[in-house]
């Protein structure tokens, strides 16, 4: 049975990571390999050092656009089987620039099994287009 409480730690502490900007928390929660989806784009990383290190310049980014205040907002948490589970994590940005704040909601698959729980993908769509619909060349260079 997927042990839905131990998934709910396993999500605050992403979400931990994510609001600390923590370069080496946040990968240490996904598999390897590790897929990500975005409008149509297909992506990941083979191992955490290689999400370590891309991890950085995508961090920098939030930095420089203002977008460094990140927290999750709201999580469900929907098993799909006794040792996988849909997740929708909510994220809300509070930019410095002024502009109000806005959430995207992710999808990541988590495995919960022997080995431990890891984010085997993402979905991001919702992240990617609301930043390019806020900031137009965020996703440049």
């Amino acid at each position: 049975m997927f042990d839905t409480a131990k998934a709910q730690a396993f999500v605050d502490s992403y979400g931990a990571a994510s609001s600390a900007n923590d370069p080496v928390k946040i990968p240490s929660h996904y598999a390897e390999p590790f897929a990500s989806f975005s409008l149509g784009h297909i992506g990941g990383f083979a191992t955490q050092e290689e999400a370590r290190a891309r991890m950085v310049p995508w961090m920098k980014r939030f930095q420089e656009f203002g977008l460094g205040k990140m927290h999750l907002a709201d999580s469900k948490l929907v098993p799909v089987s006794d040792v996988f589970c849909l997740c929708h994590l909510t994220f809300e940005i509070q930019p410095t620039d002024g502009k109000e704040p806005f959430r995207f909601t992710n999808v990541y698959g988590l495995r919960q099994d022997e080995r431990g729980q890891r984010f085997e993908f993402a979905v991001s769509d919702n992240e990617v287009a609301a930043l390019v619909a806020r900031y137009p060349t965020f996703m440049e260079g």
